[in-house]
């Protein structure tokens, strides 16, 4: 698999194809990946070899320069391609087409192959060439008008989800148009926009956009939610300062609460009116349930509530997520040595098949790291054709 995109989406899409077991060559420009801009960096100290998400989105991939730029560059990345299954890009529409590396120009000369367009807004239409950050494709995309609260302007959700989850449906159609391609030889564009994966995508978009359809309702920030009075439930501070929630207390869960909880005025509210007693008396039961939790541990807290059926757990920051003992028996996390960042943690597979199918067996490659061998080994450059493209800035 040739990888030609740089950023999150693309990235994160060929990640999980490279952590699966398929080999991916990831193809950059002499200034490399955009994304190795991108922090955390240890100590803050910016080092385009040592992003934390380039690190992340980059494992079991190796790694060659070439300069697309020049006609021996472009004739490179050709030659590499039609050796692949899939390749995987996130360059401007019609700009591979400019350099003879168009889905079309490939599939002519390739008909089986796998031709994966991530952009933001897709191959057509009359926002193709827009621009897009994560912010962008999240206002776009919807709710953003709903989130936050009136008197401020709107806001988006932390981090890069909206690229991470336009990877994740890439992914899934490239798996689709290659096995298809297995079992007919016959290839295909797949054309993935960001906007698009926004729309029809998880983070309420789905239901806001039904129930708009259904009720014409356009859902506002709003300063109250619900009738303003205190239910039962919430957040609460255990005794090692950790946090434990509650969420919504459900009535069929209010019984368990009360048994677990223990607590007298409680349990004789609960056994004298019910769920709509408790419910209409949120403080005393949210007390109770602080001083409860505040005897205890988080965790201790939320093994005692789930041992009762009750849905208690642990608000976690990295520091315990790192240390979750469950993670840690199912081997979630795995550590690897980076020649520059060194031992790095890395997020182990989102889904297990059989127990296996995912390793990490690299880290992220360095700037060029796999040039000369992958050139030797999948494309056939002789060593003197190599050097003489390296000496001529072509690859690096």
């Amino acid at each position: 698999m040739v990888d030609l995109s740089e950023g999150v989406a693309g990235p994160y899409c060929t990640k999980i194809l490279a952590d699966f077991g398929a080999r991916v060559i990831k193809v950059e420009p002499p200034s490399g990946d955009w994304a190795r801009g991108l922090g955390p960096y240890r100590e803050d100290r910016a080092d385009p070899e040592a992003g934390g998400m380039f690190l992340h989105l980059n494992t079991n991939k190796e790694g060659i320069v070439v300069d697309l730029e020049s006609d021996e560059g472009a004739g490179l990345v050709r030659d590499l391609a039609l050796k692949a299954d899939v390749l995987v890009e996130s360059f401007r529409p019609g700009r591979l087409r400019e350099l003879g590396l168009g889905a079309s120009d490939l599939l002519g000369s390739k008909p089986e192959l796998v031709v994966t367009s991530v952009t933001p807004f897709g191959q057509t239409g009359p926002y193709r060439d827009f621009e897009m950050t994560e912010i962008v494709a999240f206002a776009m995309g919807g709710p953003m008008n709903a989130s936050g609260v009136p008197e401020r302007e709107p806001v988006k959700l932390l981090g890069n989800l909206v690229h991470m989850q336009a990877g994740n449906t890439a992914c899934t159609a490239t798996l689709g148009a290659l096995y298809l391609a297995l079992e007919t030889g016959r290839g295909q564009a797949v054309d993935v926009a960001v906007f698009e994966t926004q729309n029809g995508s998880t983070d309420r978009r789905r239901y806001y956009h039904l129930a708009h359809q259904y009720t014409g309702t356009v859902s506002r920030r709003a300063a109250v939610v619900g009738d303003a009075r205190v239910a039962p439930g919430g957040r609460f501070v255990a005794g090692d300062g950790g946090l434990v929630t509650t969420g919504r207390i459900w009535p069929d869960h209010l019984a368990r609460m009360v048994a677990v909880v223990g607590d007298p005025e409680v349990d004789s509210l609960f056994r004298r009116g019910g769920a709509g007693a408790l419910a209409e008396a949120g403080e005393i039961a949210n007390a109770a349930i602080a001083r409860w939790v505040g005897a205890r541990t988080a965790r201790q807290a939320m093994r005692e509530a789930q041992a009762g059926g009750w849905p208690v757990v642990v608000v976690n920051d990295p520091r315990s997520l790192l240390s979750d003992d469950h993670l840690e028996v199912r081997g979630f996390w795995v550590s690897a040595d980076h020649p520059v960042a060194g031992p790095v943690v890395h997020a182990g597979p989102p889904w297990r098949i059989g127990g296996g199918g995912w390793e990490l067996h690299r880290t992220a490659p360095l700037l060029g790291q796999d040039t000369d061998r992958v050139l030797a080994e999948v494309v056939g450059y002789g060593d003197e054709r190599v050097a003489r493209l390296r000496a001529d800035g072509v690859v690096r």
